[in-house]
């Protein structure tokens, strides 16, 4: 995986999506645009919906769970009409629950304390995916370990890790996870984020709702 090049390629076929599929060159003059093709326009935006909340440092909360309703809205009426054809089941499924996670976050921090702010960046498995990093480095890159070796990896894993939590500083990520080869997108942490994201400050069922208004 790579997410800067993902990104970058979604980020231009969102932009190709701004077009009107109903003018050339998609439809030649005076006839009804393609099926195929309306088809394919709908189900772009769908990427918008999903790759916005994660890069646009200047969301807010409310702002970030529109943008995922209206995600989730418009791939549910997708897949109700496509099925398969639209995408696998498990990735459906994943994508809904991705959604899923997110608003459950959201409601439980508020219940918590509301004054706590939230980022959609601490809910992924970047964390995990770096502990596997990080053992699989202390091991010489060896997968053929014991359970005593497991286990003396794990802690010099876990003291590397708190190394670099401490100072962020000299952390400087991994290639393939590090937004900033993205251009116009800065890597974006806890620090970078501009819009406000106190969840005591989002109205869930109306940010919820207009999210479905927009995917109407």
């Amino acid at each position: 995986q790579d997410v800067p090049r993902a990104v970058e390629l979604m980020s231009a076929m969102i932009s190709l999506g701004r077009m009107d599929p109903t003018l050339p060159p998609f439809t030649s003059i005076g006839t009804l645009p393609s099926a195929d093709i309306l088809a394919d326009f709908e189900a772009i935006c769908i990427l918008s919906g999903i790759l916005q909340p994660y890069i646009n440092i200047r969301l807010s909360l409310s702002e970030q769970v529109t943008h995922l309703s209206h995600f989730s809205h418009i791939l549910y009426a997708s897949y109700q009409e496509h099925c398969r054809r639209l995408m696998p089941n498990q990735l459906y499924y994943d994508s809904q629950t991705m959604v899923k996670n997110v608003i459950i976050n959201v409601t439980k921090q508020q219940k918590l304390d509301p004054s706590v702010c939230l980022s959609f960046l601490d809910l992924g498995d970047d964390p995990l995916e770096l502990e596997f990093a990080f053992l699989r480095m202390t091991g010489g890159h060896n997968n053929a370990v014991n359970y005593g070796q497991a286990i003396d990896r794990l802690g010099a894993t876990r003291d590397i890790g708190g190394v670099y939590a401490c100072n962020p500083d000299i952390a400087h990520g991994h290639r393939r996870l590090n937004l900033s080869r993205k251009e116009g997108v800065d890597h974006i942490s806890w620090a970078h984020w501009l819009g406000d994201t106190v969840t005591g400050h989002c109205n869930l069922p109306t940010s919820w709702l207009q999210g479905r208004k927009e995917a109407l």
